[in-house]
Order: C-alpha cells, then sequence, then structure tokens
C-alpha cells in the first residue's frame, strides 16, 4: 500500500490533443473526490488544453509546458522545482519522454502506463510504478485504472464536461448570429477539418460529400447547417460551402476554446470528424455522429456515444499504431484514404438515429 502525505501535491502533464486532456478530466475529479486535501497542478502542453482544466474547482494550478529541445530542458527543471509528492501520467504515455519527465520529478510516488511494445526505446527500465495499459477500453477509463497504484477505487467513468458561464453561452449565441444562423433554431453543426497532425489528412472526410450531406439534412430535417473551421483549419468551410447552394453558413472560430464550447453547446448536433471539437461537443452536451478510419472508436470515441460513430466497411481500419504497436504517432492509412469509403447515406442514417435517441449510451 502506498503512504501519501495528508495533503499530497500531484502533478499531472497532460498529452497533446483537446480530446486527450478531455478524457483526463474524470480521473482528476475522482483523484480529488478520493483525497479532497490533494493540490492538484496540471502541466499543459498547449494553451488549449490548459483552458480544459482552469476552469475546473479540482485543479489548483495549471502551468504551461515548452516546445523544443529547450523547452523539454525547461520542462525537465520545472517538474522538479515543483517538488510534487505524486507524477500521473495519462494515457497514451508510450514515449520516452514522459518516462524522463516522470523519473526527474522528484516525486515519492511515479505512476505511468506499461505497454506491449518500447522497453528500451521509452525508457520503461525506469524505476516508477507501471500500471498494465488494456486493450479495447476506452481512454477514459485507462486514466481512471492509474489511480489504482494510489489504493484509489477508480468507480464508474463518468463523461467529461467542459462547464460553461451564463456569460459564455450567450457569448456562442452571438457567434452563431454573427455567421447568419439563429442560435434559437439550434442548427446542426458540421466540422470537417482536424488538428494537424500525422492523421489530420487520413480523418477528413471529402468535401464534396459534406456539400451532399448537408443539402440532404436540409431536406431531411429542415432547420439551419453551420460549418465549423478553427484557426488551423483555414478554408475547409470555403471548400465545402463552393459545392453547395444549401445555405448552410461557416462558422469561423478563433483560438479559445470556451468559444467553441459556447457554439457547440447551442447545436442540436455535431456532424463530422474523429477531432477533440467532437469531444468538446460531448462535453456540452450536444450529441456528436463522428466519422472514425484510421483511430479506435472504441479507445477514442467521445464518452458515452460509441453508437453514433460512423466507420468505413474496411478490414483495414482502425489503423493507428500509437501506442499498443509503436512509439511514436504512425498511420498506415495512404491515398486514397479509408474514410473516402464512408457513403453519405451511412452518415445520414447516423443523424436520423442521434435526432431520435432520447440519451448516450455507455461505451
Amino acid at each position: 500500500m502506498i503512504a501519501l502525505p495528508a495533503s499530497p501535491h500531484v502533478l499531472i502533464p497532460v498529452v497533446p490533443g483537446i480530446g486527450n486532456a478531455l478524457m483526463a478530466v474524470p480521473m482528476v475529479r475522482r483523484l480529488k473526490a478520493a483525497i479532497p486535501s490533494a493540490r492538484i497542478t496540471i502541466l499543459a502542453r498547449t494553451p488549449a488544453i490548459g483552458q480544459v482544466f482552469s476552469r475546473l474547482g479540482e485543479v489548483d494550478t495549471v502551468l504551461p509546458m515548452h516546445s523544443g529541445v529547450r523547452g523539454r530542458i525547461a520542462d525537465l527543471r520545472l517538474t522538479r522545482s515543483l517538488r510534487a509528492d505524486v507524477y500521473l501520467v495519462p494515457f497514451p504515455s508510450n514515449r520516452w519522454q514522459y518516462s524522463l519527465l516522470a523519473a526527474t520529478s522528484a516525486a515519492a510516488v511515479r505512476v505511468i502506463h506499461s505497454y506491449p511494445v518500447g522497453h528500451f526505446r521509452t525508457l520503461r527500465f525506469l524505476p516508477m510504478t507501471r500500471v498494465p495499459a488494456v486493450p479495447g477500453i476506452h481512454d477514459v477509463a485507462q486514466n481512471l485504472n492509474l489511480l489504482r497504484a494510489l489504493d484509489i477505487d477508480p468507480g464508474q467513468p463518468q463523461s467529461p464536461t467542459f462547464p460553461l458561464s451564463d456569460a459564455q453561452r450567450q457569448r456562442g449565441c452571438e457567434l452563431l448570429e454573427a455567421a447568419g444562423l439563429s442560435a434559437g433554431s439550434r442548427p446542426i453543426l458540421i466540422h470537417a477539418g482536424s488538428a494537424n497532425t500525422v492523421l489530420a489528412q487520413a480523418k477528413r472526410w471529402p468535401p464534396s460529400l459534406y456539400a451532399e450531406l448537408i443539402r440532404q439534412l436540409l431536406l431531411r430535417h429542415g432547420g439551419s447547417v453551420g460549418v465549423l473551421e478553427g484557426p488551423d483549419e483555414a478554408g475547409v468551410a470555403d471548400q465545402i460551402l463552393a459545392r453547395t447552394s444549401a445555405g448552410a453558413r461557416a462558422v469561423r472560430l478563433g483560438g479559445h476554446l470556451s468559444d467553441a464550447a459556447a457554439v457547440l453547446a447551442q447545436a442540436r448536433l455535431y456532424v463530422g470528424s474523429d477531432s477533440g471539437l467532437a469531444h468538446l461537443a460531448a462535453a456540452v452536451g450536444t450529441p456528436p455522429v463522428t466519422l472514425f478510419a484510421p483511430a479506435d472508436p472504441d479507445r477514442v470515441c467521445p464518452f458515452g456515444y460509441r453508437h453514433l460513430v460512423v466507420r468505413p466497411d474496411k478490414a483495414c481500419s482502425p489503423c493507428f499504431q500509437y501506442p499498443w504497436r509503436s512509439t511514436r504517432p504512425r498511420c498506415l492509412c495512404r491515398p486514397p484514404y479509408c474514410i473516402e469509403a464512408i457513403t453519405v447515406d451511412a452518415v445520414v442514417r447516423m443523424v436520423d438515429r442521434a435526432l431520435c435517441a432520447d440519451a448516450p449510451d455507455a461505451p
């Protein structure tokens, strides 16, 4: 049994990605519920990750991490200077950087997952508590399992949430109105982009198919449709809207995550890429119909909405190798990408199902 101080300082470095950050939220909340006196510090790889945790009452401090070689050295110094009692690394963490940060943290208790590949490449021989990663379960449950190393019962997985104030919700209405959409109509919001990663192109359904989807959605369900575009996805919305005269509107989001969350909270449905915005939609209570191809939806779909995933009928999908078969992000998919095999009819059927559903299922 691990002996912790009465008020332990817990340091949690969160891996890149809005979805990854949100899938670590239930672990943070369960930790605080089990040890109310714990002081929790989040090391955020990006500002967006910081925004996920800075709004949680369970978190005491959010600190930014650095980039580049010098940044990694600065992170090592920062981690050690914080003198945490517990260093807790969320899933996925099968890279040498996470093992090195944990080993040099000076924390008495260092907890990280173990994986079937990369013993030497990921410095798995360094002394720390390794919790075996379990294939086939959701990342939310995977993160909660880390708490067993602290003698904390993970309990039943709870859905990630992204709290919004009344003022922020009003801001969402204003952003929709500025885009030519009535917030009161609760539009269907399309997101065709994705983060600029090794998976980016393999995750993106073609603009021509989105254009046809919009036409059919307006015919079948009426109302209004908006096409979301983030700051790293310039031009994606225009590519779709140029192919349709159905009357959809572009909703261009800035860099603040609360604006995106507030816009999504006004929608009746999210339809689009396996992306951080799909997880954000679920976190504010908007059902997401998510298109998956290279990534494994059983592991990383928006929590509680596995039943609204659309996948191609391809034996090779999913083909993303990290963290089970690789120690770095690697995708086997090559053009033409598997996601192009998803038909408009398949997405329309899933939208019909989502709009008729009473509640999300359990993963």
